[in-house]
């Protein structure tokens, strides 16, 4: 099955703004709001040029369906807003089917991803054992005093961007690789 044009100039355009979020977000730990906003209004402009309300509708069911995947995986925690703005802007170019499966896939390796930092740090372990230690407070160490309020603190972060852009640029792979055409662009051109 040959690609539309539509779905060429969204996996151009999906592969041009993740690979700038994964620049930005490794560099600074910051999606930039022109970059997010900008790809969420092409996105738009695009469905709409090839596909009409239905298209939009599908774009916009796409960049909500897209963030709260994350959250729900996340449990809210541990994601920044400029992730889940990128979340939205390539849901909306991947419409609502594919954005779920890009999403799932981001959540996978960012598990992994955070898997690697932790071991590179050596924090691992303590990190899966915590897991299972939770609720027994007798199985834990001692407590460790506070640090003073004044203390610098480090936390590590994770560039979360990387995992969306790797899950997004995956599933663009996956189903080209299948010779599918994404979901949501073929239910209206009557492919599924």
């Amino acid at each position: 099955m040959h690609a539309t044009t539509m779905e060429v100039l969204s996996a151009i355009l999906i592969a041009v703004v993740v690979g700038i979020a994964i620049v930005t977000d490794v560099r600074s730990r910051r999606i930039p709001n022109t970059l997010t906003f900008s790809a969420f209004c092409a996105a738009l402009i695009v469905r709409f040029a090839f596909q009409g309300w239905a298209g939009l509708g599908l774009a916009l069911l796409g960049a909500i369906i897209a963030p709260v995947i994350l959250l729900i995986v996340h449990f809210g925690k541990g994601i920044g807003m400029g992730d889940l703005k990128l979340a939205a802007a390539v849901g909306a170019f991947f419409g609502p089917v594919a954005a779920v499966v890009a999403m799932l896939a981001s959540a996978i390796l960012g598990g992994l991803l955070a898997m690697a930092l932790l071991m590179q740090r050596g924090q691992l372990l303590a990190e899966f054992f915590s897991l299972f230690l939770v609720g027994l407070p007798f199985l834990k160490g001692k407590k460790v005093p506070e640090e003073p309020a004044n203390a610098a603190r480090t936390v590590t972060t994770m560039p979360y961007g990387v995992a969306i852009a790797i899950g997004s640029l995956t599933t663009l792979a996956g189903y080209a690789w299948l010779g599918a055409s994404l979901p949501s662009f073929g239910l209206l051109a009557g492919k599924l």
